[in-house]
């Protein structure tokens, strides 16, 4: 075997365990979530809040496609949402349907169309927030951008779902292309492709709402990618569901109609794991170095945070002072290995220390020194950072013994002495 055959060997081993230890991490993470109270926390949450507002929800959005003439897909999309509960979700469904029919929209006046529209948005802000903490979103959106943004999902999302369970009928029925298109297609060869569409459409609707809901950028092949995984995640539990009420029959003859109840929140709750488990997938596929750290697990210790705020700094004085673009929270937080949504803390800091400045608000932001750089020290940045967050008890409000004092001031009149020598241009020249 020759030299350059081995080293190719050699490659495409070590890739094939960098790809397997970049799974397990992966798997590791999302188990670890799992574990975790925090999603769990969130989904009984919005399977309560699903209870509360389906039927507003359906009654604007039946409203919406009444307008369009497709009102009538409404009812196969919550049946087939609900088919896992077999013909306790067919029973459900049309008791929502009924509901829905007898709520007119347009006698209820302002004050009842308000209310409706508030218990729907209020349900999308607890999506948005829960979202947000697995993304470790600190900020919502502003009240006008959520009003913007949510009605808008509000009037086009049942307007897709609703064209895609109307085009799965259509492309079913034998004869359409025949009758349409001219196009004469042998009985059967479309099957497969009907048989796809309805997943194609669940992971187009995941992708959507995992890069819209986040109050951050995400990018498009993270949330495919996990859109993927939570479509296959939600025909298998789909399956396992509808086993499990099949065998659930002696439970319906003893708790009656609760039982229906109880199995429908069940895989409300269900449903909402795997939404929120395909959301975290998103965030470690597009931030891997946040694999090994918890959702829960935000402190950073004072060494950390110095030393990353410092490295920051150098980042922004290298691209400041050689005219590039101004380094976002990402590729900083790229370029130092660590997950971005600690850095974004540590510039938030920064920026209150009056160290950096953002370019702007939103995704895509940059810092630049908010202050001259070619004269601000390191001990400057370092006190500053540690008294950002002395704004209700300082230092000096903590009665102590005097030596105690002496102690403190002798540390920080050496700390002075080593660290002011040093300027943050210096830092980013890499000059010692």
């Amino acid at each position: 075997m020759s030299a350059n055959s081995k080293r190719t060997g050699v490659f495409f081993l070590k890739g094939i365990a960098r790809g397997a230890r970049a799974m397990f991490g992966f798997i590791m993470a999302l188990a670890r979530d799992i574990r975790d109270d925090g999603l769990k926390i969130h989904a009984s949450g919005l399977a309560y809040v699903t209870l509360v507002t389906v039927v507003p929800l359906l009654a604007i959005s039946f409203s919406v496609l009444k307008g369009l003439g497709l009102h009538n897909q409404v009812e196969p999309l919550l049946t087939g949402i609900l088919s896992p509960l077999g013909k306790q979700g067919d029973l459900v469904s049309s008791h929502i349907i009924s509901f829905v029919d007898n709520i007119k929209v347009g006698v209820l006046g302002f004050a009842g169309l308000g209310i409706l529209v508030f218990a729907v948005l209020n349900m999308m802000r607890r999506v948005e927030v829960a979202f947000n903490d697995i993304w470790r979103v600190r900020q919502e959106r502003s009240m006008l951008q959520r009003v913007r943004d949510y009605l808008g999902v509000l009037f086009m999302g049942p307007l897709f779902m609703s064209l895609s369970v109307a085009m799965t009928e259509t492309l079913q029925h034998k004869g359409f292309l025949a009758e349409k298109v001219g196009i004469a297609v042998p009985e059967g060869l479309l099957n497969p492709f009907v048989g796809l569409l309805p997943y194609a459409l669940f992971i187009f609707a995941f992708t959507a709402l995992y890069m819209f809901m986040p109050n951050t950028q995400v990018k498009i092949i993270p949330a495919a990618l996990a859109a993927t995984l939570a479509t296959l995640a939600w025909k298998v539990m789909g399956k396992l569901f509808s086993v499990f009420v099949v065998g659930a029959g002696s439970y319906a003859a003893i708790y009656s109609v609760f039982a229906t109840l109880m199995l429908l929140m069940v895989w409300i709750y269900l449903c909402w794991m795997i939404v929120l488990v395909g959301a975290a997938a998103a965030y470690y596929i597009q931030n891997p170095s946040s694999q090994g750290v918890s959702s829960r697990s935000r402190a950073l210790s004072a060494r950390v945070r110095e030393k990353a705020a410092l490295c920051a700094c150098a980042a922004v004085a290298r691209a400041f002072y050689k005219g590039e673009k101004p380094p976002t929270s990402y590729a900083i937080a790229a370029d130092l290995g660590m997950p971005s949504s600690m850095l974004a803390e540590i510039l938030d800091q920064l920026v209150k220390a009056g160290i950096l400045a953002p370019t702007g608000k939103g995704f895509g932001t940059g810092y630049v020194p908010a202050c001259p750089f070619d004269e601000t020290t390191v001990g400057v940045l370092a006190r500053r950072l540690r008294g950002v967050e002395e704004e209700g008890l300082g230092i000096e409000d903590i009665k102590g013994p005097a030596a105690v004092d002496g102690i403190l001031a002798e540390a920080e009149a050496a700390a002075r002495q080593a660290l002011d020598k040093k300027t943050l241009k210096e830092v980013m020249a890499g000059r010692t």
